[in-house]
Parts: C-alpha cells; sequence; structure tokens
C-alpha cells in the first residue's frame, strides 16, 4: 500500500467508512501479526493483539499525519501494544545484546530468506536482531525506518541487521537451519 493510499483509507476511516479499516487490514494484517508474534511468542495472544490493533487504529487514525511514514507509525503502534501487552501480563521484557561483526548483508540475505520457513529460525538470534530482521523483510521497512522506530541509531540498526544475517548464514551453512 503507497502513502496516498494510505491516506486515503485513513480519510475514509475518518468519516466512518469501514471499507477504509478493509483496505489496511488485507494490506497489513499479516505483517501486524508477525510484528505481534515476534514480540510476545504466542500465537493467540497475537491474533488477539492483530484484532485489538485493527480496533485501535480505526479510534486513532485521526491522528496520523499525512506524509510522515505510514509503516513506521503502524509499526510503531504495534510494538507500543506489544509491549503494553508484556507488562499487563507480567512478562519479563527482551533485555538487548551485543552484537558481533559485521558482513555482506544482501548476499547473505539471500541465502538465508530462501531458507526462512519458520519462527524458530530467528530464535537463534538475540531479541532485538530478531526484531531488526522482522521489520526489515517481513514489514518491509528500511533501515531509516526502523531505526526511527526502535530509537536507535541509523549505523547500530544496520550494523546488527548485518550481524544477524551473518549469523544466519553460518547457521544455514552449517545445516543448522534445516
Amino acid at each position: 500500500m503507497t502513502d496516498a493510499e494510505f491516506e486515503a483509507a485513513v480519510r475514509k476511516i475518518s468519516m466512518g467508512d469501514k471499507s477504509g479499516l478493509r483496505d489496511i487490514y488485507d494490506a497489513y494484517a499479516d505483517i501486524v501479526y508477525r510484528i505481534f508474534l515476534g514480540k510476545v511468542h504466542h500465537h493467540q495472544d497475537a491474533e488477539d493483539l492483530t484484532s485489538d490493533f485493527f480496533l485501535k487504529l480505526w479510534n486513532i487514525a485521526g491522528r496520523f499525519y499525512p506524509g510522515h511514514g505510514h509503516r513506521s507509525w503502524l509499526t510503531t503502534i504495534a510494538r507500543n501494544m506489544a509491549t503494553d501487552h508484556l507488562r499487563r501480563a507480567g512478562r519479563e521484557l527482551p533485555s538487548e545484546t551485543p552484537a558481533q561483526e559485521m558482513a555482506d548483508a544482501q548476499r547473505t540475505e539471500d541465502t538465508v530468506t530462501g531458507k526462512m520457513h519458520t519462527e524458530d529460525i530467528l530464535s537463534v538470534l538475540p531479541e532485538e536482531e530478531q526484531e531488526i530482521v522482522r521489520l526489515h523483510l517481513a514489514a518491509e521497512l528500511t533501515f531509516r525506518e526502523i531505526a526511527e522506530v526502535l530509537r536507535r541509531p541509523l549505523g547500530t540498526v544496520s550494523w546488527k541487521y548485518r550481524n544477524a544475517m551473518q549469523r544466519l548464514k553460518k547457521l544455514a551453512e552449517e545445516g543448522s537451519l534445516l
């Protein structure tokens, strides 16, 4: 969904037209679900949060400012909802883990994504790296958008992504991911 299409859908929602929400749902339900699943690690909770997300979107659509990147706005809402859910559930929030050396990201990404079939593959990574990989590959956010969402420097985000891809590539070459 382009920014213009998203803005048109938000205008429809603001006028009470449910087709605007349906358009956004059709474009982003799977991505939003994967963001939640990556944070809460429980399918039922992720499904419930996805439903709650779109109800919330109906109520707050008027807060979106056109021209400010709708994907990062949606991702921030989802991440905040997941964090709130984990806090309410009394679960510990993921902590950051130091990363290793960088590698050639594009070639590594091609090697790894060709073999990605389940969430279990990403579980070998530290939580922050998992989230960066999901946001880049599943939500199709740019590194700049991810940096904005995570409130991290752009260099740190790209470095952690490359580190994650290198680690996954190594495991794929060893046959540990299959």
